[in-house]
């Protein structure tokens, strides 16, 4: 069983509702200068002002807690205001079909809001989110998702990595890089909470295999090539919460890569600058 407290996020919705107020004044401004459309930003302006003033007491007065918990059959959760249940789901194992999670970001590196997605076996959605009120926070999510993918629920290449740190016995609790090897696959993986170790891995990716240039995917967490001139051979970089894993398929040149401590700089843009002139 896994308990996370959300977080209320109060200083956040303190600057909300004072960005707010300023531009109700300025759409005041227009309201009684011109009318139209500011009168209408106003009034919704209004709105969003007692939204943020409910939401802050609301926040202040209610804690919000997560229960969940993951048997041989059943996977549920429980969200609490308070003391009372405010929602209960009950999901067979067996009838999951796919499961996604994902961390969204408002700018940059900072948290927007969480969200796990499943998929079941009759094409219905059930969505496990923090909503508008709470934030479960980014080392939370991270929490739940490393506790799915204990239990074999998540991205499948996720999935993977989970169950090669068990099967290595690696200790996650250092910073370190790994590597294991069949006759095709060859798996480097990186254990690290450097948000930054993404984009170092992947310009050492375009770095040293420039002959795999027909990209996949690339998004902010998945990164995949492959070489249009050998079939099934390609680079597969995909981060986790527990760190970052890239699936080199049918390459016969071995990867010499690098963590981003290993890189020489005083700070972290002068170290992915010197990958950059490797290049």
């Amino acid at each position: 069983m896994l308990n996370i407290v959300y977080k209320k996020q109060v200083i956040n919705k303190l600057f909300m509702l004072t960005a707010f107020c300023i531009f109700s004044l300025v759409m005041y401004q227009g309201h009684i200068q011109k009318g139209g459309i500011y009168s209408i930003l106003m009034y919704l302006t209004f709105l969003l002002i007692a939204f943020q003033i409910a939401s802050i007491f609301y926040v202040i007065f209610v804690t919000r807690r997560l229960e969940l918990n993951i048997d041989e059959k059943i996977f549920s959760w429980k969200v609490f205001d308070n003391k009372r249940v405010s929602k209960e789901i009950n999901i067979n194992i067996e009838d999951i079909k796919q499961t996604k999670t994902e961390i969204n970001y408002l700018t940059g590196n900072i948290y927007s809001n969480f969200t796990i997605t499943f998929i079941l076996n009759n094409d219905a959605i059930i969505e496990l989110t923090d909503g508008i009120l709470y934030d479960i926070g980014l080392e939370k999510a991270e929490e739940i998702s490393t506790y799915l993918l204990n239990h074999n629920l998540g991205n499948t290449t996720d999935i993977e990595f989970t169950n090669l740190i068990k099967e290595l016995n690696i200790d996650i609790t250092k910073e370190q890089k790994f590597t294991t090897k069949d006759k095709k696959t060859y798996i480097l993986g990186v254990i690290s909470k450097n948000k930054k170790e993404f984009l170092a891995l992947r310009l050492q990716i375009e770095a040293n295999y420039l002959q795999y240039n027909n990209i996949k995917r690339n998004n902010n967490n998945e990164y995949l090539v492959e070489n249009p001139n050998i079939k099934d051979s390609y680079i597969h970089l995909k981060a986790n919460p527990i760190g970052y894993m890239i699936k080199f398929q049918n390459i016969d040149k071995k990867p010499d890569f690098k963590m981003l401590k290993e890189f020489k700089g005083a700070t972290i843009k002068n170290k992915l600058t010197n990958i950059m002139r490797a290049k």
